[in-house]
C-alpha cells in the first residue's frame, strides 16, 4: 500500500530543517532559539494546493487505447488518436484540487460579465470548453493570488493561463470552434487575466493585446440566440470594452464590431437594449473621430467640428429618450440593467455616456482654432463629466462574493476591470495629472479610506 505524504502547517524554516514546529505566534520557539525570522504558518487552503497531474496521467497511461501527451504546463493532458480533430481530440483533465474549485466559483461569482443567475454558477456552454474552462480557472486563481498575496497560487494561475492559450490557438484554427462563443469569451477572459497580474507601468496595458484578439473573433462568432438576454449582455459589454480599448490604442473601431450590436435590434427585445446599442454606436463614432483628429492635427477640417457638434446634440437627446428603468431606483425590475440578475451595469453605462461627452469636448478644445467661442463651455463639460464619473465609482463597484474564501478581501471583480478601462481612457483623452489626483477622492470619502484602500492601490498600478 502506498502512503500519502502529509502536508505540514509548520513554518518554512522548520520544514526545511526537518524539525518539529510548535507554531507559536508571533514566531515559533525553534526560530526564536536559532535567531531566524519566522515566516509564519500555512493555512488549510494552502495544504490543499497540490498538483495532481502526475497521478491523473498515470491512470490514463494504464489504458493502452489512449496516447497521453503531458503538457509542459502540468495542468492538462491531450488525449489523441491519429484521425481525431479538435472537437474530439482535446479532453481537459481537470485537477481535483479544492483550490481550483474555489477559483472557478470565484470567477463565476465575481467575473462572469453575463450574470445570468442571481447565484452565479458555471455556464455549461463555457465550462464544457477546454479553453473556456482554463481561462475561467486562471482568472479566478490570479484574483485569489492577488488577494492572498500567494506566489504559489499565482504560479498555478499562470500555468492555467498557458493551457488556455494553447487550447485557444487550436480553437482558432478550427472552422467550427472559432465561431463558438467560448472561443471569443476565452480571449476576453485572457484580457482580464493580464490586467490582474499587471504589476506596474510596463504591463499596465498588456490587456489590450487580448482585446485585439477578441476584436478579430467578433467578426466570425455566432451568438447563442436561444438565450437572447444572455447573448446581449455579454456581447454589448465586450463591444464597449473594444471601443474603449480602440480609443486607448488609437486604432479605429472596426465596422463589423459596430454592426454586431445591431443584430440584437429585433422585435420583442427588451426596451432597455436599443438605448445601449445607440450609445455604443455614438461612442464608436466618437472614438474614430478622435483618432482622425489626432492623425491630422492642426489641419482638422471644419466638418470635424460640425460632426462633433451633431454627436454632442445626439448624446443630449439620447438622455431624454430613455425608458424609466434607466432613471429610476436600483430595483426597477429590469433584467438587463439592475435587480438581482444583473451586474452594476447601469452606473457603468452612464460612465460610458459621460466618457462620450468628455471625448467630444476635449476634441473641440484640442481644435479650438476651428471652434472659436466654445472653449469655456467645453472645459466646463469636460470637468463636470469627469467628476461625475469619479462620483459614480462607488456605485460601479460591488462587494465580491467570496464563497469559501476567507480573509481580507481586495474587492477584485470584473467591475474593477471595467473601471480601469474607463480611467485609462480618461488618461488618454484629458490631463493625466488631473485624473491621477482626482479619480479616487469621492470614492474614498463615500466608501471609506480603509475599505477603499486595497482597490485604490490595485487601480493606481494601472494608471500611468
Amino acid at each position: 500500500m502506498s502512503s500519502r505524504s502529509r502536508k505540514s502547517p509548520a513554518c518554512e524554516n522548520c520544514r526545511r530543517r526537518r524539525i518539529k514546529c510548535n507554531q507559536l505566534r508571533p514566531q515559533c520557539s525553534q526560530c526564536a532559539r536559532a535567531g531566524l525570522s519566522c515566516s509564519g504558518y500555512r493555512e488549510p487552503i494552502d495544504l490543499l494546493f497540490q498538483d495532481q497531474t502526475a497521478t491523473v496521467a498515470r491512470k490514463f497511461r494504464k489504458d493502452p487505447n489512449l496516447a497521453v501527451v503531458e503538457s509542459e504546463t502540468d495542468c492538462f493532458c491531450v488525449l489523441s488518436s491519429p484521425s481525431s480533430n479538435y472537437s474530439s481530440s482535446l479532453t481537459l483533465i481537470n485537477p481535483t484540487t479544492y483550490v481550483e474549485e474555489i477559483a472557478s466559483k470565484y470567477f463565476f461569482t465575481n467575473f462572469n460579465i453575463t450574470r445570468n443567475k442571481p447565484v452565479a454558477l458555471p455556464e455549461p456552454w463555457l465550462a464544457s470548453s477546454p479553453c473556456g474552462l482554463d481561462s475561467v480557472t486562471s482568472v479566478g486563481l490570479a484574483a485569489m493570488a492577488i488577494i492572498r498575496q500567494d506566489p504559489h497560487m499565482m504560479a498555478l494561475a499562470r500555468r492555467r493561463y498557458s493551457a488556455a492559450l494553447r487550447h485557444l490557438a487550436l480553437a482558432v484554427q478550427d472552422p467550427l470552434e472559432v465561431t463558438k462563443g467560448p472561443t471569443t469569451t476565452t480571449s476576453f477572459n485572457m484580457s482580464m487575466f493580464e490586467m490582474i497580474i499587471s504589476d506596474g507601468p510596463d504591463t499596465a496595458y498588456e490587456w489590450l493585446k487580448h482585446i485585439r484578439g477578441t476584436t478579430a473573433l467578433m467578426r466570425v462568432v455566432k451568438f447563442p440566440f436561444a438565450n437572447a438576454i444572455f447573448a446581449v449582455k455579454g456581447c454589448l459589454q465586450v463591444c464597449f470594452t473594444i471601443a474603449v480599448a480602440s480609443l486607448i490604442s488609437e486604432t479605429p473601431v472596426p465596422p463589423y464590431v459596430i454592426d454586431v450590436p445591431r443584430k440584437f435590434s429585433y422585435p420583442g427585445i427588451y426596451a432597455e437594449i436599443p438605448p445601449i446599442i445607440e450609445l455604443f454606436s455614438l461612442l464608436s463614432r466618437l472614438v474614430n473621430l478622435y483618432i482622425l483628429a489626432k492623425q491630422i492635427g492642426n489641419n482638422s477640417p471644419r466638418d470635424l467640428s460640425s460632426a462633433l457638434t451633431d454627436i454632442d446634440e445626439d448624446l443630449v437627446s439620447w438622455t431624454t429618450r430613455l425608458p424609466p428603468v434607466w432613471t429610476g431606483g436600483p430595483n426597477t425590475g429590469s433584467k438587463v440593467l439592475n435587480g438581482p440578475e444583473s451586474t452594476n451595469w447601469l452606473p457603468r453605462l452612464w460612465g460610458y455616456y459621460r466618457l462620450c461627452r468628455v471625448i467630444t469636448h476635449q476634441v473641440i478644445l484640442d481644435n479650438a482654432h476651428r471652434t472659436p467661442g466654445k472653449e469655456e463651455l467645453s472645459r466646463e463639460i469636460v470637468s463636470r463629466m469627469s467628476h461625475e464619473i469619479y462620483a459614480s465609482i462607488p456605485s460601479m463597484l460591488r462587494k465580491p462574493a467570496l464563497g469559501p474564501c476567507t480573509g481580507v478581501c481586495l474587492g477584485l471583480t470584473s467591475d474593477v476591470f471595467f473601471l480601469i478601462t474607463i480611467l485609462q481612457a480618461l488618461l488618454k483623452v484629458t490631463d493625466k495629472q488631473t485624473v491621477l489626483d482626482e479619480w479616487a477622492v469621492s470614492a474614498s470619502e463615500t466608501i471609506g479610506k480603509e475599505e477603499f484602500g486595497p482597490v485604490r492601490w490595485f487601480v493606481e498600478k494601472h494608471l500611468c
